[in-house]
């Protein structure tokens, strides 16, 4: 475990819900975010009592694939730069719910400062895992870039040693995109590019 694993988790006050006015603002706010049913899960905007579960995972080892464990910080801003993303780009971070495991996870058409072109990822709670909500998730969020969006293909970047990433990615019908990764100028994440009509 890492030391930023290992630290006591502080909450910050701005991790609370403060009732009135300006809470029911976000409330309407949030409202604008495209609701995505599936079979089995529900894709709504986050609120900010979805940040518990979030700061869970990154703060946890299981973010070691996307350069954590995070601080509570750290996930605190990556949570609100994607939530904002709605705002700024019409598309970002949507919650995951599961009849038997509200806030299941999360999945994202985010944009981040070093990205080239938007990116589609999902990462789920560990109670959520192995029921194939990951998959579930990710398709929907694909399939509304590709239906609502008008977007012709999207990435989702993987850490090669990610091997649950990997056939995640397979499963979606992604392919490597060796001209992104050249693009990039790493080798440390893979680029695999979902593009319409090919899954």
């Amino acid at each position: 475990m890492t030391e930023i694993a290992k630290r006591p988790t502080l909450h910050a006050p701005c991790e609370k819900h403060r009732p009135g006015p300006a809470a029911r603002t976000a409330a309407r706010m949030g409202g604008k975010v495209p609701v995505l049913d599936t079979r089995r899960l529900q894709l709504r905007g986050p609120r900010v009592y979805d940040f518990k579960a979030y700061a869970d995972i990154l703060t946890s080892d299981r973010a070691v694939f996307w350069g954590g464990p995070y601080s509570r910080k750290d996930a605190w801003d990556d949570f609100t730069n994607y939530v904002a993303c709605w705002m700024l780009h019409g598309h970002g971070l949507w919650t995951i719910d599961a009849a038997t495991t509200p806030t299941a996870g999360f999945v994202l058409l985010g944009y981040g400062w070093d990205d080239p072109e938007p990116k589609l990822s999902v990462f789920m709670s560990a109670g959520a895992e192995g029921q194939g909500y990951a998959l579930e998730a990710l398709e929907a969020a694909r399939d509304h870039a590709f239906s609502a969006l008008n977007w012709d293909s999207v990435v989702s970047s993987v850490a090669p040693d990610d091997d649950r990433g990997i056939r995640l990615m397979k499963r979606a019908g992604a392919r490597r995109d060796a001209q992104a990764e050249a693009a990039l100028g790493t080798d440390h994440r893979h680029i695999w590019r979902h593009a319409q009509g090919a899954a």
